[in-house]
């Protein structure tokens, strides 16, 4: 439902390497001493390390000077996996909290599977947005997500309701791997945001605007010319047009009337693929006079 969607925001699992509706990932054959529950990022060389600007999280803030940035750390996740939940939770399941939760939690780890940048933006104490982001030929940072998410599965395929919802979940995650095949949008972006999601706790204090421009920051000291992410029409894709990006690729629902069968989910969004140049994103906002990023949630796939 994917870096931008209806119950989480977008990201795609493994890699933009696809065999069918399979994703082959060439990135996780170096063994690593890690628990599943760990996150920590890996040695890197000089070339993969952070830029000055990012070396002190805490440096750069948003507006408000309670608003600071890190790495994304193995603790945050109960907090990630609430906010995604009561931004993108499954509604049938509101009255099963912790199959909600179960849901929710499958949809983070599919967009951690690859990710090898990710940033929450921290107000007061709270974890109010983060950023995911996979740059290629950069290690993973959860090497262990596909176990993680093994285990999830089986969780819900052990309860009827969780084995629909797991169900959809995936037909959605193929609807948009075939949209990527189809305008080979991996063929001219060495970058994808996987997951984009601020909670509207914090509007006011800059921190859409903050997450954003870090990111763009760290896709240009990458040397990233062009990424992509996945949005659909539970979000303001007027963002991405303001910010300069452009659709590259559409799925509408009317059109597919074979989608969801069982109806738990409801009819499936209309899905977009856009990409953008990290330095253009800049120069457009600049020139456009516009204001810091408002809040915007995007699911990434």
């Amino acid at each position: 439902m994917g870096a931008t969607r209806d119950h989480i925001n977008h990201a795609k699992a493994l890699t933009r390497n696809h065999i069918g509706d399979a994703r082959i990932d060439h990135r996780n054959h170096t063994p690593y001493q890690r628990s599943p529950q760990a996150i920590i990022p890996q040695p890197t060389t000089r070339s993969q390390a952070e830029p000055a600007a990012f070396a002190k999280p805490d440096a750069i803030a948003a507006p408000s000077s309670k608003v600071t940035y890190r790495p994304l750390a193995a603790n945050d996740l109960p907090a990630v996996i609430d906010e995604y939940d009561q931004t993108w939770g499954f509604k049938p399941l509101s009255e099963r909290r912790p199959l909600s939760q179960m849901v929710s939690k499958r949809f983070v780890m599919h967009y951690l599977e690859g990710t090898t940048r990710a940033e929450v933006a921290e107000l007061d104490g709270q974890v109010l947005g983060l950023t995911f982001a996979q740059v290629d030929g950069e290690q993973p940072l959860y090497p262990h997500a596909q176990e993680t998410l093994a285990g999830i599965d089986d969780r819900l395929r052990a309860d009827d309701t969780g084995s629909i919802a797991l169900r959809e979940t995936l037909y959605w995650h193929r609807a948009e791997n075939r949209l990527e095949r189809i305008s080979q949008i991996g063929k001219v972006t060495q970058a994808e945001l996987r997951l984009f999601l601020v909670s509207p706790k914090a509007r006011g204090h800059g921190v859409g605007g903050g997450l954003w421009r870090r990111l763009m920051a760290y896709f240009q000291d990458r040397g990233v010319k062009r990424y992509f992410l996945h949005t659909d029409n539970s979000c303001d894709v007027g963002f991405y047009d303001h910010q300069g990006l452009v659709c590259n690729a559409k799925r509408i629902a009317a059109d597919h009337p074979e989608d969801h069968v069982e109806k738990m989910y409801g009819r499936m969004n209309d899905l977009y693929i856009y990409s953008g140049e990290p330095s253009r994103t800049v120069r457009h906002r600049r020139r456009a006079g516009a204001p810091a990023a408002q809040q915007q949630s995007k699911r990434g796939e």
